[in-house]
């Protein structure tokens, strides 16, 4: 019997068992921020896992959200293996929410495909693949804190023995940015040492298909507030005559790229590591989606025309998350607003030093005739400059990626294959943002992506949701994880190593 096969005779048997104990730990709100609900969090994890023979601990560093290290031994592995997961989700807005946010509701399908609310099945029925979850963490991250110990049922259930130890990392504060991460790192070094860390976060291929992304985007970030008068004033006295925040804002930006979808500010792309023929062989096999994600996300092009999607990634990009000037909508007055504010985020390729990207804007910034302030300008400040702005420079990390022939990317796609019995997409660079350098520089490991959750989870957004086809993915995938080989990753072992 193999990992896979265990896995599925696991949820043949207990497949109803296992959606009521991942409800349960959905129902545990999990808003990033909010310390006393994350420690609540952080408690039942550890428990979950120290209940299958995980060795735990919750730490909790001043000023930080807890997080949750362990350890897994078993005896003759191949390799160690770290798993990093968090726990902590993105702020909810329950109005916007078809269902509450942390009542983990079982629907028959998509909420856009009409979907009909279900009661949790009782054990021994059937449980249906294109059922979905509704609750906030169900795709964004806590999935895996579910699949990986129904995995270790799996096995335990079949007689079957892991070939890897295990060290956990599990984190409560990623959808604030990671503030303390490296902290924490630095701090329990000695505790994380392992020949591969294994990231479980966002989807799958938008094709269904599973996915190994050998590398992800890295972040950086700002605010920028452009002032006018000292007060709002009225539009009809006054415009034409006083310069108007908010249309000077929206004529900076509109500069800040071409209609080629270029980003025109000077340098932008100048570190940027070029793609290499294993990449550039990786994105020519990809299955085609472009199609497909238009209809389905609803819009008719995308931004250059005829671009892929997959290109896209490989290069930095500068998005308008959001932009705030005065009122509109049934708040809307007749004024000239006294300043607007933009925020913006900006995600790196290979290459790209994020302190130096927010330099080029501020640069950019300054060549368009902007006075740049990092605080509030003083009145007389407001009253001297004729083009005055506050930068506000957002904490940020550098992309990493690992080659995708390495012994660890080649370990990994097979196991994805042997999981899911399907063709497995080889992606260079996710979408997102994810830390992995800490991975690289503190603990001296390389470090992959396995997705998950579908594709249409509504990630970070109302109505987040996870596939049940997916959930059981997930618990094949680990149980053929934990039963793989990975002497080729492994690197030899060091005096005083927890190898054994």
């Amino acid at each position: 019997m193999d990992g896979a096969t265990a896995a599925q005779a696991y949820l043949d048997r207990s497949g109803a068992a296992f959606l009521r104990d991942f409800v349960s730990l959905l129902q545990i709100p999990n808003v990033t921020g909010q310390v006393t609900d994350l420690r609540l969090n952080a408690d039942e994890i550890a428990r979950r896992f120290e209940a299958r023979g995980g060795s735990m601990e919750v730490i909790e560093l001043e000023g930080c959200s807890p997080v949750v290290i362990g350890e897994m031994p078993c005896d003759n592995p191949t390799a160690t293996i770290g798993v990093y997961v968090h726990y902590d989700g993105q702020p909810v807005d329950p109005v916007s929410w078809t269902y509450q946010p942390f009542s983990a509701t079982l629907l028959s399908d998509a909420i856009h495909e009409d979907g009909q609310r279900l009661a949790l099945p009782a054990d021994g029925e059937t449980v249906d693949p294109t059922w979905r979850i509704y609750a906030r963490g169900a795709s964004d991250d806590k999935t895996p804190l579910a699949v990986l110990p129904a995995a270790l049922d799996a096995l335990e259930a079949a007689d079957m023995k892991r070939t890897v130890d295990l060290i956990f990392l599990f984190e409560g504060e990623e959808e604030s940015g990671s503030p303390n991460l490296e902290r924490y790192m630095m701090e329990l070094a000695p505790r994380l040492q392992a020949d591969a860390w294994l990231l479980c976060d966002g989807p799958v291929h938008q094709s269904r298909q599973p996915q190994v992304s050998f590398g992800a985007r890295g972040y950086s970030g700002f605010e920028l507030t452009f002032y006018g008068p000292e007060r709002e004033l009225h539009s009809g006295h006054y415009g034409n005559w006083v310069p108007n925040p908010a249309m000077e804002l929206a004529r900076f930006l509109a500069g800040c790229k071409d209609d080629s979808g270029r980003v025109t500010i000077e340098g932008f792309y100048d570190d940027t590591a070029p793609v290499t023929e294993l990449d550039r062989a990786a994105i020519d096999v990809l299955p085609s989606v472009e199609g497909s994600l238009q209809e389905e996300l609803g819009f008719a092009a995308p931004e250059v025309e005829g671009s892929s999607y997959a290109d896209r990634l490989m290069l930095p990009s500068f998005n308008v998350r959001g932009i705030q000037s005065a009122d509109v909508g049934d708040g809307a007055r007749n004024v000239i607003p006294a300043r607007a504010t933009v925020s913006v985020d900006m995600r790196l390729a290979a290459g790209d030093d994020p302190d130096r990207m927010v330099d080029r804007v501020e640069n950019h910034l300054r060549a368009s005739g902007y006075v740049v302030l990092d605080r509030e300008p003083t009145r007389e400040e407001r009253r001297r400059h004729r083009r005055l702005s506050r930068l506000y420079r957002l904490p940020g990390y550098r992309a990493a990626r690992i080659p995708m022939e390495s012994p660890l990317a080649e370990t990994l796609l097979d196991v994805c294959h042997r999981a899911s019995g399907d063709d497995v997409v080889a992606l260079p660079t996710f979408g997102g943002s994810i830390p992995l350098y800490l991975f690289e520089d503190i603990l001296g490991s390389p470090v992959a992506i396995l997705p998950i959750a579908n594709h249409d989870n509504n990630q970070h957004a109302p109505d987040e949701n996870i596939r049940v086809a997916n959930l059981w993915y997930g618990v094949a995938l680990w149980a053929t994880l934990l039963t793989t080989d990975f002497s080729p990753v492994a690197h030899p072992p060091t005096p005083g190593s927890r190898r054994r």
